[in-house]
């Protein structure tokens, strides 16, 4: 089934997300990603995989939300979408810089 259509829809509600047959269709890693987000983050996702949909397949997307999550922290949907890009684009994954001198923690 096609579910990119029905996408948008279910943003509107994305707390009836986990009731859908596409949720349960979802790879593993979205739906790891989409339980911790809270509602405005899941309608975010939701209308990212929607616009995503549209060209590429869940292999790339879901390829890109590893990679964002690698760091440890729970990615933006942003941070997905920048990553997607780059790798669709050939743009290679950029490493993290480290500075060679100490920087202060800034809050």
């Amino acid at each position: 089934m096609k579910w990119q259509p029905y996408l948008t829809l279910i943003a509107k509600l994305p707390r009836a997300l986990k009731y859908t047959k596409f949720y349960e269709q979802l790879p593993q890693e979205w739906q790891t990603y989409l339980v911790n987000c809270n509602v405005p983050e899941k309608s975010e996702a939701l209308k990212l995989l929607s616009n995503i949909l549209k060209d590429s397949e869940f292999n790339q997307i879901t390829k890109a939300v590893i990679i964002a999550s690698e760091n440890g922290q729970h990615p933006s949907t942003d941070s997905i979408k920048q990553v997607f890009y780059q790798l669709i684009n050939r743009g290679g994954i950029r490493k993290t810089i480290q500075p060679s001198h100490y920087l202060p923690s800034i809050p």
